[in-house]
């Protein structure tokens, strides 16, 4: 017979197996997210569709800790307090954890913690805009998320997918990128200059500073080097400068439609012609366009909500500037959207 002893004995061992097991476990997953994580230390993740003015960042610390901001631009949105229309804001912090490798390819990421640094709702007056701070776009507690590397195939991925990667056009991923389908959003990581960030050590709080500088005219055609103005129509102007890119940007609304010119110093071979404006979509009825006496790329393509987003690109090879013009509206009929750019770059058309 056996002793109730050496019985009691056995079991105490075996659950004392169990346990260190359990901890060993825990531990080299904790020790897994700090060595996985840690590949993206100094990394910035973007979700973001390139119509509007909105966008999701994020920075992953390597312990699965991060940081980010999200911001939305209603210019058209004024008051008697708030002249130059309403942004939505937040910044928020938490904590994600690496869950499982699906495949060579891909893993499966937690949201274990996601906290604000401001409550939702509360509204800040300031510069003669209307702060309004909401949750963040695109990222909640408890999502799991799917993470792609660079490389990987396209063709099991949805066109949501696609969309939100840039990559419509491609057969393989061209960055690091994780999904979330509760929340059907995509951010891409890609490097960016750390002096665009903070890290305020006396108050143990890591936040990220917006990489867009707002200016005035004359500071953002001082800052690019070239003359431009909004049409004699245009309202509710605004202007400013991504240092990191050298990327200056003026937005306004006319006639029903929201406008965003862009203008970028680059060299470029004969024939490139680069998409500098942001937006990410299948273009249509593409053909070549003429701006200022600059050969062009013009073309069009439909939202989700069935508008209209028209965009016009040329390339100015005296200045070595490259321009795009962009509108997003309900119907585009009748526009004569490079009319409209030469009035932003010639002055003596209007």
């Amino acid at each position: 017979m056996f002793n109730n002893h050496h019985g009691k004995s056995i079991l105490t061992r075996l659950l004392g197996v169990l346990l260190a097991a359990v901890l060993t476990m825990g531990s080299a997953c904790a020790k897994g997210n700090d060595t996985f994580f840690a590949q993206f230390d100094g990394m910035t993740w973007s979700f973001c569709s390139g119509a509007g003015a909105w966008s999701t960042d994020l920075k992953i610390q390597p312990d699965g800790s991060f940081v980010g901001d999200y911001h939305d631009s209603d210019m058209g949105d004024t008051g008697d307090n708030y002249p130059n229309g309403t942004i939505y804001i937040c910044s928020f912090s938490g904590k994600m954890s690496l869950v499982e490798q699906v495949d060579e390819n891909s893993w499966k990421l937690h949201v274990d913690e996601l906290t604000y640094t401001e409550p939702n709702g509360k509204e800040v007056f300031e510069d003669g805009c209307k702060y309004i701070y909401t949750d963040v776009y695109g990222l909640s507690t408890g999502d799991e998320m799917m993470l792609y590397k660079p490389g990987t195939p396209l063709d099991s991925f949805t066109d949501e997918m696609k969309f939100f990667a840039h990559a419509f056009d491609l057969t393989i991923l061209p960055t690091w990128y994780f999904y979330s389908s509760k929340n059907n959003s995509g951010f891409e990581g890609f490097q960016i200059d750390p002096d665009l960030y903070t890290d305020n050590t006396d108050t143990q709080d890591v936040s990220m500073a917006n990489p867009w500088e707002v200016m005035t005219a004359e500071e953002l055609q001082n800052t690019i080097g070239i003359m431009f103005h909004a049409p004699k129509d245009a309202d509710k102007v605004a202007y400013r400068w991504f240092a990191a890119a050298s990327l200056a940007e003026m937005q306004f609304i006319m006639n029903g439609g929201d406008y965003t010119f862009r203008a970028q110093p680059v060299a470029l071979d004969v024939g490139e012609m680069p998409d500098i404006s942001g937006l990410y979509f299948t273009w249509e009825n593409q053909e070549p366009e003429t701006v200022a006496g600059f050969n062009g790329l013009i073309g069009q393509a439909k939202t989700e909500t069935g508008d209209t987003v028209e965009r016009v690109l040329w390339y100015d090879n005296t200045t070595g500037i490259m321009h795009s013009l962009a509108v997003l509206a309900h119907d585009v009929d009748g526009l004569d959207l490079a009319a409209v750019a030469e009035k932003i770059v010639l002055p003596a058309v209007e």
